[in-house]
Parts: C-alpha cells; structure tokens; sequence
C-alpha cells in the first residue's frame, strides 16, 4: 500500500514537472521561475490527492461491486448470454478452486465456440475434482475444435467418463465413432449397442444413436472398389457392380457368418436392389447371431424402420 502510493506520488511529481519546466525555463524573472515551481507543487500535491481519495488499492471498485451484486441476484434465464458469461466469470473469481464453477464456465465457453478457453476451464475443473460429465464435456470440446475428429486426447477424456459413469451417452457414441473410424466395426458395434441398452428405451438417446449405428454399420466399406479392386471395370454396368458387391458379401459371411455389420451391409444393398425379403433375411440372420443383445436388436429395429423392412403382424410392410 505505501509502495504503491510513493509510485503513484512520483509519477504525479513527473507529469507535473513536464507540464511546468517550460514555464520555468522561459520564466524572464526569478519570481515568474517561483509561479512555475508553484504549478509543479500544484499539480503533484492535486494528483495525489485524487488517488488517494478515489484510487485506493484494495478498495472494491464500486461501480462493478453493483453490476456483480446485481447479476448476482438475477435469476440466470433472464440475463442475456454477456451477463450471464460474467456472472459466471465472477463466481470463478470469487472462488478458484469451485470445480462446478469452473465446469459451468467451460460449458458456456464450449456453446460459445470458444474451445480453446472452454478446454482450459475444463482441465482446471478436473484437476480439482474428476468428474464423469465434465470429462465428457472435454473431449467434446476437443472434438469442436478438431472439427468433429476424436483425436487421441478425447479418446482419453472419453475413456476416464466411461469408466466413472457407464450410463452417459456421449463418451460411448464418441468411442464408438472412433473405432468406425478406424476401421474397427465390431467394436464399434459393441461400443454403440452397449449404450443403447443401458439407455432407458424413452431417453432421446437412445434412438438416435441406434439410427446413426444403422446408418453407419449398413455402409458398404469404401463400396464396391473395396471388393475386388483389381478387378474394377470402369466401363462396367453398374447394375453388374452391385451384383458382384453382393455375391463377394455373401462370400464373405459365408466364411465369417458373425460379423454382424456385414449382415447389415447385405440387407442394406438388398434393399437398395429393391430385394425386400434378402433384406429382411439378412436381417434376421444378424439377429440371430447376436445372441439376443438388446442394444443390437434396437440398432437392427431402425435399420428395418429406415429401409422401410419392419412387418406388422400379418406380415404386411409397414
């Protein structure tokens, strides 16, 4: 406090001797000299006096302590996305170490496309207290920021929110998309049909994580080049294509007949072939090699509902 009134009384001093020394440089007489050493003593004695009546440090600055005291009894949905940021930002102020503050602060910053500040929040949040949501809510933010990609570090986040919490949906969807794309089917599909049971059937969830399975699990890998690419025609029919596409699956499932996403695949193209019932066979085969698995049962429910495949009970299409 002293130190920092000295500093502040020596600049006063300065400023004023800037101001003044012209005045006693072109003084014509020992008593004008005397006027401007005045002016000095004038203008450091006024600066002084200003900082020490408004400028304390340690003083809470009045006009902030309102605005804070203010949002502070706001209720949160009747402030506007600045104030309620503040608000937040107060709260992390006040309280450094409050990990929910610190989560709350990361979420809004993640919402706000700010990621890399979001990311920061989070990790201090965790650091404080490991907890399965804001692990989650940080590899989402590291997904964001690398444009959708599960890079290894969200992979990491993904796998702590998993394993503290095997209920949460977004670590498991996020894995699994991860392992799709790397190549790894079965473990996605264990990774997605995993979570879809635990799910209960009414959580939003659920469902769209089972349509966006189906969607993927029934994509033929790289279409029809990754059969036999030595053997693609560039001037072949592609209804002859499709056929081939086919008969190397089937080949396929013949020599493995539990790769459940190639059973998907096939009644994917079979439907796409306008063949309903290869369809719905090779759907019922897929159902019939997994064992039962709730999870599968309602990933291979929206493939049948996207495909227009699901019977009612007189056998009719729905």
């Amino acid at each position: 406090m002293i130190v920092l009134t000295l500093i502040i009384a020596a600049l006063g001093v300065g400023v004023a001797m800037w101001i003044a020394s012209p005045l006693a440089r072109n003084a014509a007489s020992a008593r004008h000299r005397l006027i401007a050493f005045g002016v000095m003593a004038v203008l450091a004695t006024g600066a002084l006096g200003v900082y020490v009546t408004g400028g304390q440090p340690g003083l809470e600055g009045r006009p902030y302590a309102a605005t804070e005291a203010r949002l502070a009894a706001t209720p949160p949905e009747e402030l506007n996305p600045q104030e309620q940021e503040e608000r937040l930002r107060a709260i992390v102020r006040r309280e450094p170490d409050n990990p929910e503050a610190l989560a709350l602060l990361g979420r809004f910053l993640a919402f706000d496309g700010r990621h890399l500040e979001a990311i920061a929040m989070l990790e201090r949040s965790l650091r404080i207290d490991e907890d399965a949501r804001v692990f989650s809510d940080l590899g989402q933010a590291l997904v964001d920021l690398n444009e959708g990609s599960v890079t290894p570090e969200a992979e990491r986040a993904f796998e702590a929110a998993l394993a503290l919490d095997p209920s949460l949906p977004e670590p498991a969807f996020f894995l699994g998309s991860a392992a799709y794309d790397a190549g790894d089917r079965a473990e996605a599909l264990r990774l997605w049909a995993g979570i879809v049971s635990r799910l209960p059937e009414d959580n939003p969830f659920r469902q769209a994580i089972a349509v966006r399975a189906a969607d993927l699990l029934s994509r033929p890998a790289g279409g029809p080049q990754a059969l036999d690419p030595a053997t693609i025609d560039p001037d072949e029919d592609p209804d002859a294509m499709v056929a081939r596409m086919v008969a190397g699956l089937e080949a396929g499932l013949e020599a493995d007949p539990d790769d459940l996403s190639g059973w998907m695949v096939l009644a994917r193209v079979r439907a796409v072939r306008d063949d309903r019932d290869g369809a719905r066979a090779a759907i019922a085969q897929a159902r019939a090699r997994s064992g039962g698995d709730a999870g599968i049962s309602a990933i291979l429910d929206a493939l049948e509902n996207a495909g227009q495949l699901a019977s009612g009970p007189e056998g009719e299409t729905e």
